[in-house]
């Protein structure tokens, strides 16, 4: 019968179920009878005595099973983070993650440990005490996880003069939905003049002031608007040259969005994905 299962059928069952991983506790149902050699330890039985054993019984039943478990609760895991790490929070911070997300992402690349009285012991050197306010609120660290990733454009006139001040990137924010003053934006590099088409695409840093605690670095990236205005498709995605030299590892430090399935997929971006996957390699090494 499994033969007559035609290609398209097969492709079409195995688009529907997703593998996981999942943990199954189980227990047999009949306890199965060891046999003792003289002088040995049972587990040490050869496999070919134990088969000779169940020959002509009912060596079935040993095969019954009744699952005690069949998969985790969802719960989260206490740990101890040893470096500083993107959307989790800062060196020696103890942060409370989904078990799923903390297996994958922190304990597996060794950026987190569970925290246990030994850990504890370790790492007393770098522990900040959970009665210590990291972040000014909970919320201000979801702010800062989510727009730290984030590119915004400057666009500035081709054909009137300017200078780049800071409700020029209040206005970018608010494309982002993004309410700010003026006045906790700061653009620490120097004085950006135009129109200059040698600062097209370039980046610069803007820096925020969030709850009057937290300084979280913006990546602002220049544009020129007018008729002849330069066309540069997913310009958030390229890697861009700074506009003072003196950011370039400011810039190179600070975290990017991930390209999506569908940038992944283009034939046309290849060479900018693997532009971006080897950046977020050696950021990764830097900051380790």
């Amino acid at each position: 019968m499994l033969r007559s299962i035609t290609p398209r059928l097969c492709k079409t069952v195995s688009s529907t179920f997703m593998q996981s991983r999942n943990t199954v506790i189980v227990k047999r149902v009949h306890k199965p009878p060891l046999i003792h050699i003289p002088g040995e330890h049972p587990l040490n039985t050869p496999q070919r005595i134990l088969d000779a054993g169940v020959a002509h019984t009912d060596d079935d039943k040993w095969m019954l099973y009744e699952v005690e478990e069949k998969f985790q609760p969802h719960h989260k895991v206490k740990l101890i983070l040893l470096r500083n790490v993107d959307d989790y929070g800062k060196k020696g911070q103890i942060v409370n993650v989904f078990f799923h997300d903390a297996y994958k992402h922190l304990m597996l690349p060794k950026f987190a440990v569970y925290h246990s009285e030994e850990n504890v012991e370790i790492y007393k050197d770098i522990i900040i005490p959970e009665d210590v306010n990291v972040f000014s609120s909970e919320s201000a660290q979801k702010f800062i996880s989510r727009y730290s990733k984030r590119t915004f454009d400057i666009c500035m006139n081709m054909d009137v003069s300017w200078t780049i001040e800071p409700w020029h990137v209040k206005a970018s924010l608010r494309k982002h939905k993004v309410w700010v003053k003026s006045e906790d934006i700061e653009i620490p590099g120097g004085k950006i003049e135009g129109p200059d088409m040698a600062l097209e695409n370039k980046e610069f840093v803007a820096v925020l002031t969030i709850n009057n605690k937290e300084k979280l670095n913006l990546r602002c990236n220049i544009h020129h608007v007018g008729e002849d205005s330069v066309r540069n498709p997913v310009w958030y995605l390229k890697q861009a040259e700074p506009v003072w030299e003196s950011e370039r590892q400011t810039l190179l430090d600070m975290n990017r969005a991930p390209p999506s399935k569908k940038m992944k997929e283009s034939k046309e971006l290849k060479n900018d994905i693997e532009a971006f996957n080897l950046w977020k390699y050696e950021r990764e090494q830097r900051l380790a």
